[in-house]
């Protein structure tokens, strides 16, 4: 009865030993991946917005992405927006966006007093393999600000980021 007891705790440790043990995952450890992922690439933009039936166009833009020097991030950027976003790099060719956010400025010539934003509160983002394109789907709120409006229109919405 001792030895049954015995083998029966021995397996429950293991069991627990194994779901507490270790991540494999350690967040530097692709820092010297995102190489494999910096520079400018070309991309075609979708942006999906909850509760809006049309889906306008893909609008060619450029993703951006650079290597923060301060950290084991990646910078990650829109061409004709201004973002304050960073990602995580999840493998070798892979990276996670963190929360940040998008301002889109509006030409001068515009004449309207309003504020477009995206929320994002994250996303996923990389490539198939060493020589196939870049691409990112971000997820967050599409924010437009407009005084003479009145409340902030806030809506959930997807921006999809094809490589070309």
């Amino acid at each position: 009865m001792r030895r049954f007891l015995a083998l029966t705790s021995a397996a429950a440790l293991s069991l627990f030993c194994a779901a507490c043990g270790s991540d494999d995952t350690d967040e530097g450890q692709f820092k010297n991946a995102r190489a494999n992922v910096t520079g400018t690439h070309p991309v075609l933009m979708t942006l999906s917005v909850s509760g809006v039936s049309e889906t306008p166009e893909p609008s060619a833009t450029n993703l951006i992405l650079t290597e923060d020097a301060d950290n084991d991030r990646l910078n990650v950027d829109l061409l004709f927006f201004d973002c304050d976003l960073t990602a995580t790099m999840t493998g070798e060719t892979t990276f996670t966006v963190n929360p940040g956010s998008c301002v889109f400025p509006l030409p001068e010539e515009v004449e309207m007093d309003c504020d477009i934003a995206f929320e994002i509160t994250g996303g996923t983002g990389g490539k198939a393999s060493k020589g196939a394109k870049v691409g990112a789907t971000l997820n967050g709120n599409y924010k437009m600000t407009c005084p003479e409006l009145g409340v902030p229109v806030s809506m959930p919405m997807t921006i999809l980021l094809v490589g070309t």
